[in-house]
């Protein structure tokens, strides 16, 4: 018998592949999230330093035109932080359908790999089953051999 041959093995192998493939680009998309998440802590962080420094001015007496232009950084602050929130809710969005294609894929290629398994499973029986016939087969050759050598006299007595 033949040896066991896996006969989707390039669609699985492609699976694999592409598996891979949105892996890579999931953690591409959750890289970037980061950074929004990050820019968004520094902006915050600016922001409040920035509200600091105004609240400091303010008591120890400041000319209106520095303060006003702290209050232009700090509505600039909060405009960019309000834009990297929507930036960020719309990467949580793209990771998640990723999310969702990559576990689609892996199930796909996790039933090619289950199905790999109940083929060679049925191959393995296959071949105990051909194995077990030929033993029959052999078993029954020599005694059929050992009835047409005996001597029909000698049976008889």
């Amino acid at each position: 018998m033949e040896t066991f041959k896996f006969s989707l093995d390039r669609v699985r192998n492609f699976k694999g592949q592409v598996l891979d493939r949105e892996k890579k680009f999931l953690g591409e998309l959750q890289r970037r999230r980061n950074e929004i998440a990050d820019r968004i802590f520094a902006l915050e962080e600016y922001r409040d330093e920035t509200i600091l420094i105004l609240s400091s001015k303010q008591e120890k007496g400041a000319t209106m035109g520095e303060l006003s232009s702290l209050g232009y950084l700090i509505d600039n602050a909060r405009m960019q932080i309000k834009a990297a929130l929507i930036e960020l809710d719309k990467a949580d969005e793209e990771i998640e359908k990723q999310r969702e294609i990559v576990v689609e894929v892996y199930q796909e290629k996790t039933g090619m790999d289950k199905l790999e398994e109940k083929q060679e499973e049925e191959y393995r029986l296959l071949e105990a089953k051909s194995a077990e016939i030929e033993i029959m087969q052999v078993c029954s050759n020599r005694a059929a051999d050992k009835g047409c050598q005996s001597d029909p006299i000698s049976d008889i007595a």
